[in-house]
């Protein structure tokens, strides 16, 4: 049965200025006593009583600069696929919500070192290894490995003979992907410098996340393609889960936010939210993988 959300007051207040907010890639180790970006109505009734959060009544949110799933907005600010989904999280738990800026470097250190976030966003998979330092919510959707080219390129075989191929540095799939493509797979430290190569004819295919992918050339007319399986590549065989990362010491926030997810699964709200993003609905995770996913 879907708990209805309560009423919250989306007044914004934006934070003080962070100098370099905008610049994307920037160690930001990030600042939890900022003023929340929102304010909770005085007769909200949160879903689940007793939630602690590292700001009393103010969740602290971690996001990167990764479109889709999140980005900010230089004044306090965020947006994303997550995003909407973090603030019906909160508005169904009477929270505000700060945004703090972070990197895929200091995300986790965040929650675990410097307890200065109560969650993370941004698109993060869900691994045995990471499981060992955080928690996670029941997972939202899947990602796969993206190709981006002019011809459609959706298989590992046209990706050995249609030149060099960009992919990020660190991505799951360049290990398998070296023995296969050998000099002709470039690494890049992140999308922007990856498109720029792809559009200046450097490199004729490039490979990313999906979601990112998807956003990311929507302004061109490239074609971002979901690769198709292939037995030398594991990612390809098992896309990877996406989740968001809460401290192991607050399982009851994780365990709470668990069950309002499953309900927007249920309910048709994260199917709704992809379809927003142009995301393809096969993207999102049904209920018996989530059941069974890595906690």
């Amino acid at each position: 049965m879907t708990r209805p959300l309560p009423r919250r007051s989306m007044l914004r207040r934006p934070l003080p200025a962070l100098a370099l907010l905008a610049v994307a890639g920037v160690a930001f180790t990030g600042c939890a006593s900022a003023a929340p970006a929102s304010t909770v109505a005085a007769d909200c009734t949160p879903a689940d009583e007793g939630l602690t959060t590292f700001t009393a009544g103010t969740l602290t949110v971690g996001v990167p600069e990764n479109p889709p799933y999140t980005q900010t907005d230089g004044s306090g600010g965020a947006s994303g696929i997550e995003i909407d989904i973090i603030e019906k999280l909160a508005d169904a738990e009477c929270l505000a919500v700060s945004y703090v800026p972070i990197t895929y470097a200091n995300g986790i250190p965040m929650i675990t070192e410097q307890k200065k976030t109560d969650i993370i966003t941004g698109g993060w998979y869900v691994t045995p290894t990471r499981a060992e330092q955080v928690g996670f919510t029941t997972p939202t959707m899947y990602d796969t490995m993206g190709v981006v080219s002019k011809a459609g390129i959706d298989t590992v075989d046209e990706l050995e003979t249609v030149g060099t191929v960009g992919t990020g540095t660190g991505f799951s799939w360049n290990e398998e992907l070296a023995p296969l493509l050998g000099s002709t797979l470039q690494q890049y430290p992140g999308t922007v410098e990856m498109k720029q190569d792809l559009v200046a004819g450097r490199i004729q295919a490039a490979l990313d996340g999906y979601a990112v992918a998807v956003a990311a050339y929507a302004d061109t007319d490239y074609k971002v393609e979901p690769i198709q399986a292939d037995p030398r590549v594991s990612i390809t065989q098992s896309k990877p889960l996406i989740a968001f990362p809460v401290s192991k010491d607050n399982s009851a926030l994780s365990d709470a936010f668990s069950a309002l997810i499953d309900e927007y699964r249920t309910d048709g709200t994260l199917a709704d939210l992809l379809a927003a993003y142009d995301l393809p609905a096969d993207l999102l995770v049904p209920a018996d993988a989530a059941a069974t996913s890595i906690r």
